[in-house]
């Protein structure tokens, strides 16, 4: 390629939701874009399955409205797309002792919810004369238990654990993973008087203290990134592997496989893979920075969508789902109940739900196949859902091998690191879940901000 050639403006690499965000916002903002994916399909882990007249999700079952997701969704338009989960399926539950319970969402209603013991409610109370930690980082187990108790942790904090992050509360950051509540104690000497100190400045500025509303599309979600795909045009190229990027002069080129390879000249590179991946694509330009990538751990985690008849179903399912500790004997990290968000999910005389299995306190799920699991989750969901003996129907099972990244204790160090090398190289940029956090939001406002800076 001669030295005359015009390089592009950005090549994105990954076209899961962070990398189409940030390649539709650049493309909005009048740069010239190339995205490349290197599976045959758009979303990564946002991707929905239809036929017989129900519709499975992948990835992500619904999303909570951030700033960043409604301005992505307004400038893509696809608002008229875009519908609310049923107002009786918002609230969420916990499995706990047997019985299905609705997670407290107010210090009323926790302090009246028989989630906890007596005990556990005086400890509560007693949380804001807990000293402050002397560590520099301690794990979610270490930090509950030491401000509120190990019930809070092993009734409360576990199932949420698990269901965000599918993680282990022992391994995990506090400070990475639930920075806001740590930001209390440092700033307040207490998470309760914190969070008071939040809720006086909300109403001080005005600022509603409603809930984020959580959404769906209609059709299935997958619509959000064929969307972008689609906006992307031939932009975007799928069956496209990155295998290899490097400094050319001033800019940087990238190595593409197809039919036949191409080399691409770009003046920025957004890598938006997995950490691992990005890993492998810096190693010879950062090594440190791509070391501590690596050691970013990418559990598997897999979801199995079963439908059952309505009238077989003894749990009333008016809610968002459930979570359960890892102390319940359950297989099953939690479910959400999909029908009962969006009524478009499944027949009307059915149910549709997703159970969550694997993560971090579950890697065996990675040696087992789809029917064994598949098999487990039925067993779980007819113990706590009240199932009458029928033979479930398996709607579809999605495998994510590299699913949900764990901010273990030391990810803010492991980040500081990723970042101080990345100095040294100014044309590329990260945009992936690792960096921030893992929700879809999230990941949108991280790739807006890069998008701006491009």
């Amino acid at each position: 390629m001669s030295e005359e050639f015009e390089p592009i403006d950005v090549a994105v690499v990954g076209g899961g939701i962070s990398g189409l965000a940030c390649a539709f916002w650049a493309k909005r903002n009048g740069r010239s874009v190339a995205l490349f994916e290197a599976s045959p399909d758009v979303g990564g882990s946002i991707t929905t399955l239809r036929g017989g007249g129900y519709i499975a999700d992948g990835g992500p079952q619904s999303f909570l409205v951030s700033e960043d997701f409604a301005q992505l969704v307004s400038d893509a338009k696809l608002d008229q797309f875009m519908v609310l989960a049923s107002p009786s399926a918002t609230t969420p539950y916990i499995y706990h002792r047997g019985k299905l319970m609705a997670v407290p969402r107010s210090p009323q209603t926790l302090l009246g919810s028989a989630l906890l013991s007596p005990l556990a409610k005086l400890r509560i109370l007693g949380e804001p004369l807990v000293g402050k930690s002397g560590e520099e980082d301690e794990s979610v187990a270490a930090f509950v238990t030491r401000r509120t108790g190990h019930e809070v942790l092993d009734a409360l904090v576990d199932p949420f654990v698990s269901g965000i992050f599918a993680g282990d509360a022992r391994k995990l950051s506090a400070r990475s993973a639930f920075p806001v509540i740590t930001e209390f104690e440092v700033e307040h000497g207490s998470i309760i008087r914190g969070a008071i100190a939040r809720m006086k400045d909300a109403r001080k500025n005005g600022a509603p203290l409603a809930r984020r509303k959580s959404v769906g599309f209609r059709g299935g979600n997958d619509v959000l990134p064929r969307a972008l795909a689609a906006h992307l045009g031939s932009d975007f190229t799928v069956n496209a592997e990155v295998k290899a990027i490097w400094q050319r002069g001033q800019w940087m080129e990238l190595l593409v496989t197809g039919s036949p390879d191409q080399r691409i000249i770009a003046k920025t590179i957004v890598l938006a893979t997995p950490a691992r991946a990005a890993a492998g694509l810096i190693d010879a330009l950062e090594p440190k920075a791509a070391a501590a990538l690596r050691a970013i751990e990418s559990p598997t985690v897999v979801q199995i969508a079963i439908a059952y008849p309505r009238d077989a179903v003894g749990a009333p399912l008016n809610g968002f789902g459930f979570l359960a500790s890892r102390r319940e004997g359950l297989r099953i990290l939690g479910c959400v109940w999909n029908s009962a968000m969006f009524p478009d999910r499944c027949p009307t005389d059915e149910v549709l739900v997703t159970a969550f299995l694997g993560g971090a306190t579950d890697p065996e799920v990675a040696d087992q196949s789809d029917e064994e699991l598949a098999k487990a989750a039925h067993n779980d969901l007819t113990r706590i859902l009240r199932i009458r003996n029928i033979t479930p129907h398996i709607v579809t099972g999605f495998r994510w091998h590299e699913a949900i990244p764990q901010y273990n204790v030391g990810h803010g160090e492991r980040v500081r690191i990723i970042n101080e090398h990345l100095t040294r190289l100014p044309n590329v940029r990260l945009c992936g879940n690792y960096m921030r956090g893992p929700s879809v939001p999230e990941c949108i406002k991280l790739a807006r901000e890069v998008a701006s800076t491009l």
